[in-house]
């Protein structure tokens, strides 16, 4: 099914961020997306624990309620982001349940994609959520913003993750 959607979504418009930081420092507040080609800002909480990750960075919220990616690939990169998810999906005991339609809306000039799944883990009900942004550059670059929540971190943190994504700043 995760198969499916990522092609789907490398094949649509897709959302991804890579971050200049030194190896090994937390990250937060502004930061700037990517290092080669920067393409946007995205802003996060500096309570927020955020590290950087070989295609961009990660963060968490404070009580690790909610995991966020931000992941630059290319098309053909798309397979292996899929099987790094699963194969982290697996590891935690995340079960996928049910998905919803992708929706495809435009905002603010560039192409957004949105799919959440329906999932389970020991701790309970959770939701997967792929959004994905055609940022308009010339690399051709798939940029990916991958969310795990639990129900109610989901609803606990709405807020702040609406703030974020209310900081994204194309350059």
């Amino acid at each position: 099914m995760l198969r499916k959607l990522f092609s789907a979504l490398g094949l649509a418009t897709v959302f991804a961020f890579g971050v200049v930081a030194a190896p090994g420092a937390g990250l937060a507040g502004p930061l700037t997306l990517t290092d080669a080609d920067p393409i946007a800002v995205v802003t996060v909480p500096d309570a927020w624990p955020s590290s950087k990750i070989a295609r961009g960075i990660e963060f968490k919220t404070p009580d690790d309620e909610i995991y966020v990616w931000f992941e630059v690939v290319a098309p053909g990169e798309i397979d292996a982001l899929q099987k790094e998810h699963n194969g982290y999906f697996d590891k935690e005991g995340v079960k996928i349940t049910g998905s919803s339609e992708t929706t495809k809306k435009e905002i603010n000039g560039r192409a957004w994609s949105f799919t959440e799944l329906k999932a389970n883990s020991k701790d309970g009900d959770s939701i997967i959520r792929y959004v994905a942004i055609n940022p308009n550059v010339a690399s051709g670059k798939i940029i990916m913003m991958t969310y795990w929540a639990s129900l109610e971190g989901h609803q606990e943190h709405d807020a702040a993750m609406t703030k974020i994504f209310n900081s994204i700043a194309f350059k």
